[in-house]
């Protein structure tokens, strides 16, 4: 009698976005668009004004079924407006004032972060980042894996894949737990040869051969080798606006110190669930080491420094970068050119649980940072439904006007129908982004980063495309573990 031995994986599959639109695959902006051509139409007979008018139909007719990088072209216009106007306004543009002081506890960060608060958490010594317009605090924990994830077995994956959804999930209740977002973010920096000088300082004898123990020595002392290794960090962020996290937060005093009252029992929750995930806590990331995330996020070169002298470099006002500008594709400040890529396709097919090994362990200095926002069971339930009700209906539609029932819309019908049965048996859903940074000396270098992530993302399933306009609040969003969204 044979017996199957082979190993059965849990697999998923990722739907994909819908492209129904309202009407006939229309979106919004392409049917105001329709709207303008039938409008100017009925003023063309009505005023005689036929050339103006004619142009005003061609051009808006011309961009309904225009596409540009994945999306409508007149989904653009806005970005556009946006881009211009930050740009007549010097908002593209950020210089250090040496002479203007700084608040206390404030990040020396361009634009909107400006205003990020580090607060010190005396009970656990974590810097907790403190959003005063949002009303959010931040919490981030530097966090090791006790085995290689890549190197274990595929029914091990799946444990620890099941026991990070299950994490993520607890947050996706009606209960005003507050917990508003939770990042993961990966990051390959290069230590300049500390970690390889510091274990043979530990590890090294003479006893063996006195010669090749003092020219190894030697060696180490003259050269500088460059390594690369991989830090992990997770962050959770807490709404103090929600309504049931506002009242535990006056019964905890009220204020941003109610509010890390509050934070820190989800804290201690999420430290807990570490282990089953396969994780191991380091500990939580403190006011000094925030400053050196900053401060390395935009110069990667001098993280070696930073590590042989850890008495410099922990200051917040001097974090960021002393001079930025944001292109449209691209950053620049005094440390060279970076570059925020946004995973806008996820694997097609059913896949395990460690299909981003290839764009995580990838070859090239990178970060890559997964955003979750968990969604209420309520309100997740509630759009299922809407969605497949839409569904339905633009089936219906398409089936009275002859349309083809094609193989996409099949499955996201199933897709739908699959993510509203996992709710209805007790499962969360997220809201998600991919986040990939790359970073060059010179442009030259940049172009070949960025063609190794996408490439590496390739073999992973998933499509890397450059953000476009929005480059300086990517790369806090990407490259820094502090909370922060699109």
């Amino acid at each position: 009698m044979a017996v199957d031995m082979e190993e059965r994986r849990v697999t998923a599959r990722f739907p994909r976005l819908s492209g129904r639109g309202l009407i006939m695959g229309l979106g919004k902006a392409q049917l105001v668009l329709v709207g303008i051509a039938f409008v100017s139409l009925i003023a063309a007979f009505m005023t005689g004004r036929w050339l103006f008018f004619a142009a005003v139909i061609v051009v808006a007719l011309a961009l309904v079924p225009t596409w540009f990088t994945g999306r409508p072209l007149i989904q653009w216009v806005p970005l556009l407006g946006q881009w211009a106007r930050r740009k007549v306004r010097g908002q593209t543009s950020y210089r250090v004032r040496p002479l203007a002081p700084r608040p206390i506890g404030t990040l020396g960060l361009p634009g909107d972060a400006a205003r990020l608060r580090v607060l010190v958490d005396e009970r656990t010594g974590a810097g907790l980042l403190h959003d005063p317009s949002a009303r959010r605090l931040t919490a981030i924990a530097k966090v090791e894996p006790m085995d290689s994830f890549a190197l274990a077995e595929g029914s091990r994956q799946d444990v620890v894949a099941g026991a990070w959804g299950s994490l993520l999930s607890s947050f996706c209740t009606d209960s005003s737990n507050g917990v508003t977002r939770v990042g993961v973010l990966l990051r390959s920096v290069s230590d300049g040869g500390e970690e390889i000088n510091a274990w043979f300082q530990e590890h090294g004898s003479d006893q063996v051969s006195p010669a090749a123990y003092e020219a190894y020595a030697d060696y180490l002392s003259r050269s500088r080798t460059d390594s690369i290794r991989h830090e992990s960090f997770v962050s959770i962020t807490l709404d103090m606006k929600v309504g049931g996290v506002a009242a535990l937060i006056r019964q905890a005093g009220g204020g941003v110190a109610g509010g890390a009252e509050v934070l820190r029992s989800r804290m201690e929750y999420v430290r807990s669930q570490f282990t089953e995930a396969s994780l191991s806590f380091v500990s939580w990331v403190g006011s000094d080491d925030v400053a050196v995330l900053a401060r390395t996020a935009y110069d990667p070169d001098v993280q070696p420094e930073l590590e042989a002298h850890r008495e410099v470099g922990r200051s917040l006002a001097g974090a960021g970068p002393m001079g930025l500008d944001e292109s449209f594709t691209y950053l620049r400040t005094e440390a060279g050119y970076q570059r925020v890529l946004l995973v806008v396709e996820w694997p097609r097919k059913a896949t395990t649980a460690g299909f981003l090994q290839h764009l995580v362990v990838a070859q090239v200095r990178h970060t890559f940072a997964l955003i979750c926002e968990p969604i209420p069971t309520r309100k997740a339930m509630a759009q299922a439904r809407r969605a497949s009700t839409s569904a339905e209906t633009s089936r219906i539609w398409e089936r009275k006007s002859g349309a083809v029932d094609t193989v996409e819309r099949k499955r996201e019908r199933a897709a739908l129908a699959r993510e509203e049965e996992a709710l209805e048996s007790g499962h969360g859903a997220l809201n998600f982004a991919g986040l990939v940074t790359v970073s060059g000396h010179t442009l030259d270098e940049l172009r070949m980063a960025t063609e190794q992530v996408r490439t590496a993302a390739l073999r992973s399933g998933c499509e890397l495309r450059i953000i476009g306009g929005e480059q300086a609040s990517a790369f806090i969003a990407g490259a820094l573990p502090f909370g922060r969204g699109l």
